[in-house]
């Protein structure tokens, strides 16, 4: 009799596991999403007469579209890029990583090689981290992200920018 019992909750607890999802549906920022992006970050940056590079990468950290502004230097495009990918791989603004790490709150960021600089912020979808969009240059960067993402999503609250 325990036998039969247990054979039956066996087989209840495989039709279950049977039963869970194999996958997960994510949101991913498109391509035209990001080039849109792009495009009012460098608008932005060009009324504010500053100088940028920008990047725009998907959840995965892979790099989806990229400008830099003629007259910028080379670190205006490596920041721009390690900005995005750290805040894709964390999935908060950069500058919180920045103050975590010289509050010496939290150095884990650059333990792993991360680039915890300020100018960088998740791209959220209804509430989840689809990619993430980082300004290199001198000033104004966390705006230009901000103005990106205005120009193409509504505004949503700030959960994930913590």
């Amino acid at each position: 009799m325990l036998f039969t019992i247990a054979a039956l909750c066996a087989c209840a607890i495989t039709a279950e596991a049977s039963a869970q999802s194999v996958s997960v549906d994510r949101k991913q920022i498109s391509n035209v999403a990001a080039r849109k992006m792009v495009d009012a970050c460098l608008a932005f940056a060009e009324k504010n007469n500053i100088l940028v590079g920008v990047a725009v990468v998907g959840l995965d950290g892979v790099l989806l579209d990229f400008h830099a502004m003629q007259g910028g230097g080379p670190t205006l495009s490596e920041t721009a890029i390690l900005k995005a990918k750290t805040a894709a791989h964390w999935q908060r603004s950069t500058k919180s990583l920045e103050q975590d790490v010289t509050t010496l709150r939290n150095q884990a960021s650059i333990w792993i090689n991360d680039f915890p600089k300020a100018g960088a912020l998740p791209i959220v979808i209804d509430g989840q981290v689809a990619g993430a969009i980082g300004v290199g240059g001198a000033q104004k960067q966390e705006e230009c992200a901000q103005a990106g993402i205005d120009a193409v999503l509504p505004k949503q609250p700030q959960a994930a920018q913590r």
